[in-house]
């Protein structure tokens, strides 16, 4: 009886270290994102998800909760210690709640175009990347929604326009906050899903937003005027957990790299791209009427946005790091 069950304890651990890796249980990523199904976000997710399957031989898959099913971007942060999600795409907003300073890609009228942005993220990418890594998250990639304008259901082509609407700000995103009140602006705080019904009731008769999230939540669809000058980039990235990612093998954890950090970069082209198109359906099909600044208001603006760069410092962004961005666009604006 003991040759017996010895034999069949040596049998078992001979066929535990021969059994093919595909016998044991996938790995599976858990990803939320709040843009919802059949936008350019969440298909490009989905290919991700497929593309994640196809070369791991079934051994990677990824579940897709699209559509803010999971809750807001807090909640999607929440759901990560239960294991519920493990993974996702958030705004500048969740990002902030792990790591405060990357809403330095946010600042008011920092960037003056794609090619400013994307050369910061590139040099501050592995600076980012150690935040996370602290925090137990893996960056994985950024992408982006795109540049942000203020849209309203009053005439919002002048300062003191501005001063008189009623704006949403999304709950706990003091960055918005502080950049919104600094410039005049009154804001009332809501998650992103109760927009639409704010919108709708009258408590609130403005957004900002890049025009393919006007597009794509449908909010245009309450607002008559969109002020064409765009405050702000509304950044974006791509996260895991770290401990899920250190649990996978290292040839899943290389091609998860790669293949996040290839669909990161369709997301920002095809974001770009969108936002292009939704311009052209906001003015031709929709009918919103786009309203210039004055030059003198623009100057206001400006002035606006180096009070709201003081006041970040040292609560949001370190002086070292603001400085490290002005240091790369300097050197491109030569």
């Amino acid at each position: 009886m003991r040759l017996t069950s010895f034999l069949l304890s040596v049998t078992a651990c001979v066929a535990s270290f021969t059994m093919p890796a595909s016998l044991f249980a996938a790995k599976q990523l858990k990803f939320g994102i709040l843009t919802p199904e059949g936008t350019t976000w969440t298909k490009l997710v989905k290919e991700m998800g497929q593309e994640l399957s196809e070369k791991s031989k079934g051994e990677l898959t990824m579940k897709v909760a699209a559509g803010g099913v999971k809750g807001d971007e807090p909640d999607m942060l929440r759901a990560m210690p239960s294991g519920s999600l493990n993974s996702g795409a958030f705004s500048g907003v969740g990002l902030g709640e792990i790591v405060p300073s990357i809403r330095i890609l946010e600042a008011p009228l920092l960037f003056r175009n794609n090619a400013e942005l994307d050369k910061v993220k590139e040099v501050l990418f592995d600076d980012f990347a150690k935040e996370f890594d602290k925090k137990d998250f893996v960056l994985l990639g950024f992408a982006e929604a795109g540049f942000v304008n203020v849209f309203s259901k009053q005439k919002i082509d002048n300062e003191a326009a501005l001063k008189k609407i009623k704006m949403w700000v999304w709950s706990n995103d003091k960055v918005a906050a502080l950049f919104l009140n600094e410039f005049g602006i009154k804001t009332n705080p809501f998650i992103l899903p109760e927009v639409s019904t704010q919108l709708s009731t009258g408590t609130i008769d403005s957004f900002y937003s890049p025009p393919l999230a006007a597009v794509g939540f449908q909010w245009f669809q309450h607002v008559k005027y969109m002020l064409d000058y765009p405050f702000v980039n509304s950044t974006g990235a791509m996260i895991v957990k770290k401990s899920f990612f250190t649990s996978l093998p290292e040839d899943q954890q290389k091609l998860l790299r790669e293949t996040a950090k290839t669909y990161a970069k369709k997301v920002v082209e095809a974001s770009r791209e969108d936002n292009q198109k939704a311009l052209e359906e906001l003015k031709t099909k929709a009918g919103i009427e786009f309203l210039k600044p004055s030059a003198e208001d623009i100057k206001k603006f400006e002035g606006y946005a180096q009070n709201v760069y003081k006041k970040s410092i040292p609560d949001i962004y370190s002086q070292q790091l603001f400085d490290k961005v002005q240091g790369v666009l300097k050197s491109m604006r030569k």
